[in-house]
């Protein structure tokens, strides 16, 4: 057994306030490692999950592995890896082989064994940990974890020529590293968003040009130019026959964030006869999580992040700002050493 101890910030029954424990790192498995945590992104899914008291979250972590079990091969000591929502996979059904791990039947997830980010060090497989590139900020490594492998996830699996039309719905977490990875793809990419607000910003991360959905109706949206896909990464409900119609003939419409309402169609008729897509995308297994690391350092995609201190005074802020919708545009905790 290690002689480790790890300090978790752990929830309780009051949502945002977390309390201190302490516990001994367990026996190491085979392939298991100890990551040292320097950086840990704050999710909304955080926030969903918070309030169950003993509860322990954070699945954006990164930190230098400080022990590992006898079979581990993927990374040694010294190492700084991150970890992602998939924490296990069976590794022998189709969907493991195809690369499609968090597709398995059997997959184990976060907040699952409750030995997650929140805390000084975390236990991990390191089959599914993931050297981070050199010279790639550590507050964007981190946030790529969870925000940035869903949005690349969706790109990737769309298999999007880079010649196509993309259009970006919110200009928040998800959707400001949606503009940089679609821009970086190749497409036209074009931001939508309620807040006019943004518009600059937006253009400065990536978009060729900008809509403000305050201005959607019928009319407006029939004299738009179409796109091929688009990336819905807001959670809020839609007018989504509205959006629809924003799509080309055979375009997709991917569902990233969670509606707050049951979705439903009104015109099924030019759903049906336009052979549009509509489907739902989470993140990606580790073949993909590898290449966005990859895709991530090559194009330079970086992420706006606040930063708070890596204790129970900076988790409660970061997730406060992250719980209300403040943070611009991602909350990290940061630890000093």
């Amino acid at each position: 057994m290690s002689d480790i101890k790890i300090t978790q910030y752990v929830s309780t029954e009051e949502r945002g306030k977390f309390r201190e424990q302490t516990i001994a790192a367990p026996t190491l498995g085979p392939y298991d490692i100890i990551m040292k945590m320097m950086v840990c992104g704050v999710c909304h899914t955080d926030c969903v999950f918070m309030g169950q008291d003993g509860l322990v979250l954070g699945h954006e972590p990164v930190g230098k592995v400080v022990a590992a079990g006898s079979e581990v091969t993927r990374v040694k000591i010294g190492d700084v890896v991150g970890t992602s929502y998939l924490k296990h996979s069976c590794m022998e059904c189709r969907e493991c082989t195809s690369g499609e791990d968090a597709m398995c039947c059997k997959r184990v997830m976060f907040p699952e064994g409750n030995l997650n980010g929140f805390a000084s060090h975390q236990v991990v497989d390191s089959r599914w940990a993931y050297k981070i590139p050199e010279g790639l900020p550590l507050d964007t490594a981190a946030t790529l974890m969870c925000a940035g492998v869903t949005v690349f996830n969706a790109l990737h699996a769309s298999k999007i020529a880079p010649t196509a039309r993309i259009a970006v719905i919110g200009i928040g977490g998800l959707g400001h590293l949606a503009l940089q990875f679609a821009r970086a793809w190749g497409c036209h990419v074009t931001a939508i968003s309620h807040s006019p607000s943004k518009k600059e910003e937006a253009l400065k991360m990536g978009a060729h040009d900008f809509l403000s959905s305050k201005d959607f109706t019928p009319e407006y949206i029939a004299k738009l130019d179409k796109y091929d896909l688009i990336l819905d990464t807001v959670s809020v409900n839609l007018d989504f026959d509205l959006y629809i119609d924003l799509l080309k003939r055979n375009g997709a419409f991917y569902l990233i964030g969670l509606p707050d309402a049951p979705i439903t169609f009104k015109n099924s008729m030019n759903f049906l006869v336009n052979q549009n897509v509509f489907k739902g995308s989470i993140i990606g297994g580790r073949y993909v999580i590898d290449l966005m690391l990859e895709f991530a350092q090559r194009h330079n995609i970086r992420t706006m992040t606040e930063e708070y201190s890596f204790n129970l005074e900076g988790l409660e802020q970061a997730i406060e700002r992250c719980d209300k919708s403040l943070a611009r545009y991602r909350a990290v905790l940061v630890a000093k050493d």
